[in-house]
């Protein structure tokens, strides 16, 4: 109302002011006179007869504004005082507290100590305080009671501390005396009220701080607190601090709190499940993107894996009843630096690896219990049906081994007799000839097969170039599945139960929920027990 009176009442005398110029100018009059009220006075009593009414209507247009601009001022005095009897954010402090006979009383040494190897507790401005959470993030030791967005006591020590910079135990000793100890922050929500108090020392409290390092993204402390108020307010115990924003319920990572660094977890957990047991060396997540309106993101990483070799990998995420996850799929690789020389080589999914020239090393000739020697070595598995497998090496036992292939977005480990290979070849070019021990057993009948296997679609270079094709009558039953959830059993590796995805002539494709995203399986048909759709 306030704002419409004086824009009502400023309009009125520019309208005014311009009619009283005019009239002035078709009288013969000056008009510069009427530009300001009172020089014009004169001018507007000698010619009453024919400036009143443009008059009058300037006199009301400024009490107009004039009445707008007063009720205007009452309301801002009004807010005021309403804001500070309201609840709100309140900081009390002074450069140099004076401390209080109970900082260095045995009262509260006593209740120190009462604390001491136990939970982080104690007491803030007269309540009784048991922390949720403790974090260490740009310097700032944060204890807080509460799971709401604004916690209900809280407690800020700026320390300066870097998370990355604490690879030891590191102390920190406050004396009242002390001239330039960390600022403290002390936090309270107030009763009925929706935002919390602060009250700031600059000195006068006692504080004994220890950190060291205990896992990623955690440390371990233990903290003793007593600061100069008169709630006799402290604090003693352990803690553990986390260093980054994650949302913890339960002790488990709250998957749908909105934050980069839930999305810097989730990705850090899919990577993790990509890679074989030993070959991750570190993640170091390098770009976050998160469109909170689209509940949706992007996380770009580097990887280092133990064998030299660095890659780029971006990932897209996606917002769910489950919380935040990886789009299946949606992984992107770039190499940023190859594998050293002689190391494994963990080959890119859906890259061809590229063929080095290398001179040739005569073939050599093994049993096939010898073959262990080239275990978590990047071979390609010659067999007798024609196929070509290439991978690493895993395990070789009397008459069966197994080989590691990265397919997609995930690993698969598939197994192999040993009356089905004929050769190996190394990453070096090297032929290994395999020498059966078994010669009174029957060979077994090689399956029947066209010399060249042809594939409808595109193959992962990491499987083969070509399949053989089957005539198992399983197959139409088994793409009647396609899309649900079953559980596969095989002759080799536990059971999994996941959706299937595909039903080739040769193979199946499993989706199976693991960590933050999903793996994808693959079995050869001829090692498929069952397939049965899961309830």
């Amino acid at each position: 109302m306030a704002e419409l009176l004086i824009i009502i009442g400023v309009s009125t005398i520019i309208v005014t002011t311009l009619g009283l110029m005019n009239e002035a100018s078709h009288r013969g009059h000056s008009a510069l006179f009427f530009i300001l009220p009172l020089a014009s006075l004169g001018q507007v009593q000698q010619g009453w007869e024919h400036y009143r009414w443009w008059a009058l209507a300037r006199v009301a247009g400024v009490l107009t504004a004039a009445v707008g601009g007063a009720l205007f001022a009452m309301s801002l005095s009004t807010a005021a005082t309403t804001l500070s009897s309201q609840s709100g954010q309140v900081q009390r402090g002074e450069k140099m507290a004076t401390t209080t006979t109970f900082v260095s009383s045995e009262e509260a040494a006593l209740a120190v100590v009462k604390g001491q190897g136990k939970p982080l507790s104690g007491r803030l401005h007269g309540r009784a305080f048991r922390y949720d959470r403790v974090a260490l993030i740009d310097g700032v030791l944060t204890a807080s009671q509460g799971e709401g967005f604004l916690p209900d006591l809280e407690v800020r020590v700026l320390i300066g501390w870097k998370p990355e910079d604490i690879t030891e135990r590191k102390n920190l000793n406050v004396t009242p005396s002390d001239t330039k100890p960390p600022v403290v922050h002390v936090s309270w929500k107030p009763e009925d009220k929706d935002f919390p108090e602060t009250r700031i020392f600059e000195g006068g409290y006692r504080m004994e701080l220890a950190m060291a390092p205990l896992d990623t993204g955690q440390l371990s402390g233990t903290l003793t607190l007593v600061v100069p108020d008169s709630y006799k307010s402290y604090l003693s115990g352990d803690f553990t601090a986390y260093t980054n924003h994650l949302r913890y319920r339960g002790g488990v990572v709250d998957l749908h709190f909105d934050h980069e660094d839930t999305l810097a977890y989730v990705t850090r957990q899919f990577l993790l499940t990509q890679f074989p047991e030993g070959a991750l060396k570190s993640v170091t997540t390098e770009q976050i993107v998160l469109r909170r309106a689209e509940s949706s993101g992007q996380v770009t990483a580097k990887v280092a894996l133990t064998n030299g070799a660095v890659e780029e990998r971006s990932v897209r995420l996606e917002k769910s009843d489950v919380g935040w996850s990886v789009e299946p799929g949606s992984m992107a690789t770039q190499v940023v630096k190859a594998a050293d020389e002689g190391s494994v080589t963990f080959v890119t999914p859906g890259k061809e690896p590229e063929k080095e020239v290398t001179q040739a090393l005569p073939p050599v000739t093994v049993t096939f219990p010898e073959l262990v020697g080239f275990v978590d070595r990047a071979v390609v598995l010659e067999m007798t049906s024609g196929r070509k497998i290439d991978g690493v090496l895993r395990k070789v036992s009397v008459n069966r081994l197994w080989i590691e292939i990265n397919v997609g977005s995930g690993v698969v480990e598939r197994s192999f007799p040993e009356n089905e290979l004929q050769s190996l070849r190394l990453a070096n070019g090297q032929l290994v000839m395999v020498e059966s021990e078994g010669q009174n057993e029957e060979p077994a009948p090689a399956p029947t097969e066209p010399q060249e296997a042809t594939t409808s679609g595109p193959v992962s270079g990491n499987i083969g170039s070509a399949y053989n094709a089957s005539s198992d009558p399983r197959v139409e039953g088994f793409r009647e599945l396609v899309g649900r959830s079953v559980t596969v059993t095989a002759d080799e590796g536990p059971v999994r139960t996941g959706i299937l995805q595909t039903v080739e002539e040769d193979h199946i494709t499993l989706s199976v929920p693991m960590g933050a995203g999903n793996m994808e399986f693959f079995y050869d048909l001829n090692s498929i027990r069952s397939i049965e759709a899961s309830r």
